[in-house]
């Protein structure tokens, strides 16, 4: 992705879930089958891996260029 993309989350699993990197953004618990309602810009370049806080053994990576 570049720099100034957005990201927003969609949930596909039964249980709720977060996307969460520490200090720069938390979606709040994203609804079983539903979507987070408010995208975060990417705004620096950089590899960012964020975290399920409910499950935090859950762990993506989003790449910024």
């Amino acid at each position: 992705m570049r720099v100034g993309q957005v990201v927003n989350w969609h949930n596909l699993d039964a249980i709720e879930h977060t996307a969460t990197l520490d200090g720069t953004f938390d979606s709040g618990k994203i609804a079983a089958f539903s979507a987070h309602d408010n995208a975060v810009t990417m705004g620096k370049a950089g590899t960012f891996t964020y975290h399920c806080t409910i499950h935090p053994g859950m762990v993506g990576t989003i790449v910024v260029q």
